[in-house]
């Protein structure tokens, strides 16, 4: 990205304008910055997910395939006559956890494991899940109430459903709240408010000026139709689509920089500019600023596969995403050859019974995972809103 214009100001100069002038220069360096660390990012998410796809992804269908033979080669061990009570109750306790894991996985289909889930689980899967949806939906009732909200969940609904739901309740009571808070304010506002109203709404329009007013010294500039040369024709259609899509973005960044390259004006011209007019230049350019953090911070947060990726696969140093991606498939790998390991036991009974003396049987803490994430997302819809008070981490 080429470096954007800048205003040159006299280091022992503390005017007010000087002051004004290095704000702009900051804000300017700042956004520069903030796009390149955007587009790092957009690019490292993009080869990483390839990455992932190509090198992790495999690893990891091996793991699940290596766990299904477990389970397998451990119910055809259970009845074994090496084991005792004891023994057994380990067996089934490491078939139901290693169950509830492969079940967790929505995108591959793991039914055949059913019968063998249903022999050990004091309930089957199938009324496990019913009995578990049937909860979820009273919890969530519950603590939808507790936000205010009262919506009116099916049988049929999953979370998905129940959070959409949720949110479509929240926005209509958040535009009746402000509806109403804005005709109470309307009611109040006294002729002065209305005055000041009156500056903003034209503040507004003059901001919009400021962007059309560039975008129309590039428009006469660079329009294709007025060139006969054919290359310097087809330059310009594609400068002229460079113009539109920072105009489209209300960019005001960009199209300073386009103005620097194709009209060589330098940061100097814009010390002519009306006082009032570069105050908006400066408002407009925070405004960007705002909006460029938040898109980062939602792209290195991203749920899901993207979310991995961004926190586990990309970093701004080039040399640090490597290392890490090095590292998530060495650790891939390990938990490959754990998973052999651990086949390779449950195929010999006598091997097996001794490495379930160091076997220790945990609880599954499974079952509370999709409500909590609920509960998460609900916290965080709530903040956006400003009406939760905790988000729950």
């Amino acid at each position: 990205m080429k470096k954007p214009i800048s205003i040159e100001v006299a280091q022992n100069d503390n005017s007010s304008r000087a002051k004004r002038y290095k704000e702009f220069n900051t804000l300017l360096n700042k956004i520069n910055q903030l796009k390149l660390q955007l587009e790092t990012l957009q690019a490292q998410v993009s080869s990483g997910l390839a990455f992932y796809h190509q090198e992790i992804l495999p690893l990891y269908l091996k793991q699940q395939n290596l766990l299904v033979e477990e389970v397998q080669a451990l119910h055809r061990a259970y009845s074994h006559p090496v084991f005792g009570r004891n023994d057994r109750k380990k067996i089934a306790a490491l078939i139901l956890s290693h169950c509830h894991s492969l079940f967790q996985d929505t995108d591959r289909d793991f039914s055949a494991l059913t019968d063998i889930y249903n022999f050990y689980a004091d309930q089957t899967r199938e009324e496990l899940e019913a009995e578990k949806k049937l909860l979820d939906q009273e919890r969530a009732e519950a603590m939808l109430r507790s936000f205010g909200l009262d919506v009116e969940v099916e049988d049929e609904d999953d979370l998905e459903t129940i959070l959409s739901k949720a949110r479509e309740v929240a926005e209509r009571k958040q535009s009746e709240a402000q509806e109403h808070a804005e005709n109470e304010a309307q009611q109040a506002r006294s002729e002065k408010q209305k005055i000041k109203a009156e500056r903003e709404r034209q503040k507004e329009k003059d901001i919009q000026k400021v962007c059309k007013n560039i975008y129309g010294d590039l428009v006469r500039l660079l329009h294709p139709d007025r060139e006969i040369d054919e290359n310097k024709k087809a330059a310009k259609t594609e400068a002229i689509q460079r113009v539109n899509e920072a105009y489209e973005r209300n960019d005001l960044f960009e199209l300073l920089r386009l103005q620097a390259e194709f009209l060589q004006k330098e940061g100097d011209a814009l010390t002519l500019l009306p006082e009032k007019e570069f105050k908006y230049y400066l408002q407009v350019l925070k405004a960007q600023e705002q909006d460029l953090q938040t898109e980062l911070n939602a792209t290195s947060k991203a749920p899901g596969l993207e979310g991995y990726i961004s926190q586990n696969l990309c970093h701004a140093n080039p040399i640090t995403t490597q290392i890490l991606r090095q590292r998530a498939v060495k650790e891939a790998k390990e938990a490959l050859k754990s998973h052999q390991h651990n086949l390779k036991l449950a195929k010999d009974p006598i091997v097996l019974k001794e490495a379930l003396r160091y076997y220790e049987v945990e609880a599954d803490e499974a079952a509370d995972h999709d409500f909590d994430q609920l509960s998460e997302e609900m916290g965080d819809l709530f903040e956006k809103k400003g009406k939760g008070k905790k988000k729950k981490r």
